[in-house]
């Protein structure tokens, strides 16, 4: 019985440090990938990064389909005059073609007619990032805008020193929960 113990023990603790092991590498990733609904800030125009913006085309070849680019800040706004920036509400797909990227739209009527979008960027540079604007008369009013926090990638560094650091009382707590008696 206290073979059987012993072996419980065994794997229980294996268990265990291994999940904590995944998740202190998992956790700090998905935080990196998330931090820009967390960090927004508003909008300058003199140093705007990347900003994103999703449009249909006024065209009648394919007047649904959502296309997502790069806006640059600029007085030049007749150029984007055949653009349609007003978008169906609710939640949009768009992908930048086979391992490009792809974006996640989320766009929101507002009582003054206007429209709140979000447009949520992955994969097709080295970080995410998130931009937020508004839609009042088929132009466009930059909000905010935020990119994936690169400090955050230092968990997956440190977290499994920690899960290392805490192997002892995790294995004295799960002997004594399986009341086995310390060697």
């Amino acid at each position: 019985m206290k073979l059987l113990r012993r072996l419980g023990a065994g794997f229980l603790n294996f268990v265990v440090l291994s999940v904590l092991f995944v998740g202190s590498c998992a956790g700090p990733g998905l935080m990196y990938v998330q931090s820009p609904w967390w960090f927004l800030r508003s909008i300058d125009h003199g140093n705007p990064g990347s900003f994103f913006v999703a449009f249909r085309s006024n065209s009648d070849e394919v007047p649904q389909q959502v296309k997502v680019m790069r806006y640059k800040f600029d007085s030049e706004k007749e150029k984007y005059s055949d653009l349609q920036f007003h978008l169906p509400n609710g939640r949009l797909q768009y992908s930048f073609g086979r391992g490009e990227g792809s974006a996640s739209i989320n766009a929101t009527a507002e009582v003054q007619g206007g429209q709140l979008v979000q447009v949520f960027v992955s994969g097709d540079t080295p970080w995410t990032s998130l931009s937020e604007y508004r839609v009042l008369d088929n132009k466009i009013y930059p909000l905010r805008h935020a990119h994936s926090v690169a400090w955050l990638l230092l968990g997956m560094v440190i977290c499994p020193f920690l899960v290392i650091a805490l192997k002892g009382p995790i294995r004295r707590g799960i002997n004594r929960f399986m009341r086995i008696d310390p060697e």
